[in-house]
């Protein structure tokens, strides 16, 4: 006699994801878009070797207050995706000129 085999139980199976790379499409307006998971407004820039002096002055109450402000840059800049963290660096130039 054949015995009965019940079919796989959801949970059994093993899940597979795929990243799927999309090519980066500009608007009209060039907005930069993440091809990995297609954000368009979320980023932020990672900078090493960073050296930051701020001058500050001291009120009267004992708080401090910024005066002015210099940052040097020794390193590598990278531009990252906000959402996924993908490095998107090839993208700072036009990051840049976007900056206001």
């Amino acid at each position: 006699m054949r015995e009965k085999v019940s079919p796989p139980k959801p949970e059994d199976k093993k899940k597979r994801f795929i990243v799927v790379k999309k090519r980066p499409f500009f608007t009209t307006t060039t907005r930069i878009v993440c091809p990995y998971c297609g954000n368009d407004e979320d980023f932020w820039e990672y900078a090493e070797g960073v050296t930051i002096k701020t001058h500050y002055i001291q009120n009267e109450d004992g708080s401090f207050s910024p005066i002015s402000d210099d940052t040097q840059i020794f390193g590598e800049i990278r531009f990252i995706c906000g959402k996924c963290n993908s490095d998107l660096t090839k993208y700072h130039k036009q990051f840049l000129e976007m900056l206001f």
